[in-house]
């Protein structure tokens, strides 16, 4: 029942027959498609969510979906060396990544100083370091922010009742209530004199 054709397809691929096997499979995955989850990312053109299928981190492939992630997200993804056309994908793979750092060199070119500074320091300041690593500073700054809002909003429990501290309150209360008094001086003398 497979008679060989044309290009390698057999007659019966290419039947009526066929056809409505493939366009009732195509109908049944456009029915479930709305039902399937979906790129968590935002479009550009307006801000809506992506309506892409996602990969397996969540975003589709022009959203990240095939991105690299954990300890080599910052590694080339070589192609898949047993494939057929393996070969020309690596070429291919080789030839983006020279491009990519001829043009960052012509970008680091024409930096000034000053930009080139500050752009080593970002990078100086940013290392390729493990995911557990960056994780770890990720904690460590968010306890940083919770330490800085709590200090900056509440006051320290029993420094309130610390006679030292009541006496440099009332010291700035004093100091300000000066302050007031030889501003209004300056401005009538300013108005009247």
């Amino acid at each position: 029942m497979t008679r060989k054709g044309v290009g390698g397809w057999s007659v019966y691929h290419r039947s009526a027959h066929f056809r409505s096997i493939a366009n009732e499979a195509l109908a049944r995955y456009n029915a479930r498609r709305p039902f399937l989850p979906k790129c968590g990312a935002k479009r550009k053109r307006d801000g809506e969510p992506c309506e892409n299928l996602p990969l397996a981190n969540g975003r589709c492939r022009y959203h990240g979906g095939k991105t690299p992630s954990g300890d080599g997200w910052h590694r080339p993804v070589w192609p898949n060396g047993n494939g057929p056309d393996a070969i020309r994908k690596m070429y291919a793979k080789i030839a983006a990544l020279e491009k990519s750092a001829r043009k960052r060199a012509a970008r680091l070119s024409c930096m000034s100083a000053e930009q080139r500074e500050q752009h080593e320091i970002w990078h100086r300041e940013r290392p390729v370091t493990t995911a557990a690593d960056r994780g770890e500073k990720k904690r460590l700054r968010r306890e940083a922010k919770a330490a800085r809002e709590s200090f900056s909003s509440k006051p320290i429990a029993g420094v309130s009742e610390d006679p030292e501290y009541r006496a440099l309150v009332a010291r700035i209360a004093e100091l300000k209530a000066n302050l007031a008094v030889l501003e209004n001086e300056e401005i009538e003398k300013g108005v009247f004199g």
